[in-house]
């Protein structure tokens, strides 16, 4: 006999995360969906959070890709029977929430919580990488990021396109509204604000932190130390990451090969010959976190260096929500 159907409302569905959800979980014969944005959009099917509250109480499963206020409002109207999946910051580093990627802690939703959180995009990448050198012992990691106009939303990636576009044509820049300075032809430290003297973690800015404290908790590991660096580069989509791991045991270059090629969620791209190595071009649009650039460091025998990229609006947030999602349904 057929399982009855479970319903999910998609909370932020006409965000780049929110429309990723729908792709995702278009034709599955599971499930019924529910769209949900700030303003109700007919013609496609969505309805304002304001009038939505009683489909939304219907729902088995509630995916929030939305701010972290609808967030925390989502979550103090939750019913007994309810689980909120949210891709916002609103829950990450409450204790009493579990912060999930499926390949690494999924044991941590048996005790059913009635509240997980999605982390950060560049996160979710990170711990991908790390995952597979557990066995290895983490000492330390120190990454720097290389993250995509999109990790802003649709608007980034408008914003970029058309400076890419005056860019090519040599004509003066469009001024920038969502990144603080022009993108095009240029770097940028990440766009979130930098912590002040009086916080711990003076300097950094708020996209750096979040990936410290995120990695710490995901990995179980409270203590890590962890040196991160975050930077606006000019691509579309997906983020790149340049990680260094101090291990503490020392590792074969084939051994640390044969680690990532066996890892799950992972795909290892690493062409010595040809020069070819992990690129946002061709890890945007999959699921899998391309690794490779694999070496050796040759003063510190217990450190590795390595590569990855990532699509962060695929398993950087909509794919791990959804895997979340199904390992409840299996359980």
């Amino acid at each position: 006999m057929a399982l009855p159907r479970k319903k999910v409302a998609i909370v932020g569905a006409t965000g780049l995360v929110g429309i990723e959800m729908q792709a995702q979980l278009q034709g599955r014969k599971d499930l019924d969906c529910v769209l949900v944005a700030s303003t109700a959009r007919p013609e496609l099917k969505v309805l304002a959070l304001e009038s939505a509250w009683q489909e939304l109480k219907a729902c088995d499963f509630i995916l929030n890709a939305s701010s972290n206020d609808v967030a925390q409002e989502l979550g103090a109207k939750l019913g007994a029977h309810q689980v909120l999946i949210d891709n916002s910051s609103a829950y990450r580093m409450d204790p009493q929430v579990p912060l999930v990627v499926p390949e690494l802690n999924s044991d941590v939703l048996k005790a059913r919580p009635r509240i997980v959180a999605n982390p950060n995009c560049t996160t979710i990448l990170l711990c991908l990488g790390l995952a597979p050198l557990r066995s290895f012992g983490i000492e330390r990691v120190t990454v720097s990021t290389y993250q995509a106009a999109s990790g802003a939303g649709i608007k980034g990636m408008e914003e970029l396109s058309l400076q890419l576009q005056a860019l090519g044509r040599r004509e003066a820049m469009p001024r920038p509204q969502v990144f603080p300075f022009v993108l095009a032809g240029n770097v940028l430290s990440h766009n979130t604000p930098i912590r002040s003297e009086s916080l711990e973690g003076a300097g950094h800015n708020e996209e750096e932190w979040k990936v410290l404290q995120e990695t710490r908790k995901i990995l179980n590991r409270p203590d890590l130390p962890i040196s991160v660096t975050c930077m606006r580069v000019p691509v579309e989509r997906a983020h790149t990451e340049s990680v260094s791991v101090d291990l503490m045991s020392r590792l074969s270059l084939s051994e640390l090969r044969r680690a990532f090629q066996s890892a799950v969620g992972v795909r290892l791209v690493d062409d010595w010959e040809k020069n070819h190595f992990p690129m946002p071009i061709e890890a945007q649009n999959q699921d899998a976190v391309l690794v490779g650039r694999l070496r050796k460091d040759p003063s510190l025998e217990k450190t590795v260096h390595f590569l990855l990229a990532g699509d962060q609006i695929r398993k950087g947030a909509a794919t791990n929500a959804i895997q979340i999602m199904d390992h409840f349904l299996s359980l």
